[in-house]
């Protein structure tokens, strides 16, 4: 799927901000899942729909942005070679120590435990010094010889003249040394991708975007300077009853016209399993419910949320005959009422 199908299949702009369409998918995620529809065939097709419009519309936005950092990092490349080539300085100042990159790992956790909380262990591939060559890339014992494209220099002229643009050499690339044996471990590039595993407690009522920073877990710091730290991000899924607002758990329950009519007890699902409250008798569509400490878990220095709990009255799509019997005597009946209230 294109991305420009993805818009249209979310219904929104291709200039909208990413928090627009994150909004529209969870509304239509919540809308058209399956465990709501359970009688509508269509619905499963169309979560799916929706699911894949997602993302392909984030991928096609993570390739932009690598494109556009790509431009950006050629751009100072070609200007820092022409001030070095025809001046005889930099076109970069000396480079200090820095801090080097902050790493990202996005983790997905469901509704449930974001609310309960959840202990796991995730996998975090990091890339460090090559232990046989000494991140040499070489095979130890060995030497190294002159590039003959380059002579050394690390760059090959391009054009006539005095004035000519030297860029890195290919074959060695920019080294101007080539490996006679390269590191069989690490195939000469000096370093080994492993894997770092990581034993993350997730309270209870995480939110969704909230941050894990692992100090010092990032990328290795430039000129001495220190290494970056690690960021796992978590994304909450959407749940198909309740819908989190700040710390309350918004939901609507379904129950019958006869119910709402006569009253009587129904069971309210919670986080904690089910719990029964009853409702008065002629119980209209819309009211609302409040159960207190039953939304959002209490985090630290803060009160649980409420659950609050919207009743909407249904209507039966198919009625047997002693139903419709009833139903038209209730009918006759309050015909007859409202015939002798307008001649009282």
């Amino acid at each position: 799927m294109t991305a420009r199908e993805g818009y249209r299949i979310l219904k929104v702009s291709p200039r909208a901000s990413w928090e627009e369409i994150r909004s529209r998918f969870r509304a239509l995620v919540y809308a058209c899942h399956p465990d709501r529809n359970p009688d509508n065939p269509e619905a499963a097709a169309q979560f799916r729909r929706v699911v894949e419009a997602y993302e392909s519309i984030r991928a096609a936005r993570a390739r932009s942005r690598k494109r556009r950092q790509q431009y950006r990092q050629a751009e100072f490349k070609v200007k820092d070679d022409l001030f070095e080539e025809y001046f005889g300085i930099s076109g970069t100042a000396p480079q200090a120590c820095t801090s080097g990159p902050d790493f990202r790992y996005d983790l997905q956790i469901s509704f449930m435990a974001a609310m309960q909380g959840l202990e796991t262990t995730i996998q975090v591939p990091q890339v460090h010094a090559c232990p046989h060559c000494n991140s040499t890339g070489q095979e130890p014992h060995y030497g190294s010889r002159t590039c003959p494209d380059c002579q050394g220099t690390g760059r090959r002229p391009l054009g006539p003249g005095m004035l000519r643009l030297r860029l890195a050499c290919q074959r060695c690339q920019g080294l101007g040394q080539l490996l006679e044996s390269p590191c069989r471990v690490c195939q000469g590039s000096g370093y080994q991708k492993t894997f770092r595993h990581y034993h993350l407690k997730i309270p209870p009522g995480t939110k969704d975007g909230t941050r894990l920073r692992f100090v010092g877990e990032g990328g290795r710091g430039f000129h001495n300077g220190p290494p970056g730290n690690l960021e796992v991000v978590i994304s909450v899924e959407p749940h198909s009853f309740f819908t989190r607002k700040g710390n309350d758990l918004h939901c609507k329950l379904e129950i019958s016209f006869a119910k709402a009519a006569l009253g009587g007890t129904i069971r309210v699902p919670t986080l904690n399993g089910f719990r029964s409250v009853y409702v008065p008798p002629g119980t209209s569509s819309g009211k609302v419910l409040r159960f207190p400490g039953l939304g959002v878990p209490a985090g630290p220095g803060q009160a649980a949320g409420d659950q609050i709990v919207e009743l909407v009255v249904t209507t039966p799509a198919g009625i047997t005959p002693r139903q419709r019997e009833i139903l038209e005597e209730f009918r006759r009946l309050e015909q007859q009422e409202l015939s002798f209230a307008a001649h009282e």
